[in-house]
């Protein structure tokens, strides 16, 4: 990837399938930063490389004022990294969240077949009762 590489909203809408309303709502959060050349913005290749980031952060459940602290602190230079210990617990702690997540939702899927077997029941047993005249 070049460093003088640009790209417009458009591209970066497509890339990342986000929206024009996010990516302005992304620069007005200072999360990207692209330049104005008249009405156009010109995203560079170090606001390209920051959407990967805030699209794998927010996609891993982080809120945005999260996902902004943790851009800025793997964009550090390696020797600045000064809390990579701090962003290790973060994401354990996300990750345990998502796995709670994943059980719940199992239960409540666990529950929606219960349901549904009941209902599929309730439609067989309706359907014999037409077909025997009941």
């Amino acid at each position: 990837m070049q460093e003088d590489t640009t790209y417009s909203i458009k591209d970066m809408e497509r890339e990342f399938g986000l929206t024009l309303r996010t990516l302005r709502y992304y620069e007005e959060r200072g999360l990207v930063r692209p330049v104005r050349r008249g009405a156009l913005r010109v995203y560079s290749a170090r606001d390209r490389e920051r959407l990967k980031l805030i699209t794998r952060f927010k996609a891993l459940g982080f809120p945005l004022v999260e996902v902004k602290e943790i851009v800025e602190l793997l964009e550090a230079p390696r020797g600045r990294r000064k809390n990579l210990h701090g962003l290790r617990s973060r994401l354990s702690d996300q990750r345990e969240l998502l796995r709670e997540q994943c059980r719940e939702l199992e239960k409540v899927l666990a529950l929606m077949e219960e349901t549904l077997t009941e209902v599929n029941g309730e439609i067989t047993a309706q359907e014999a009762d037409r077909l025997h005249g009941g």
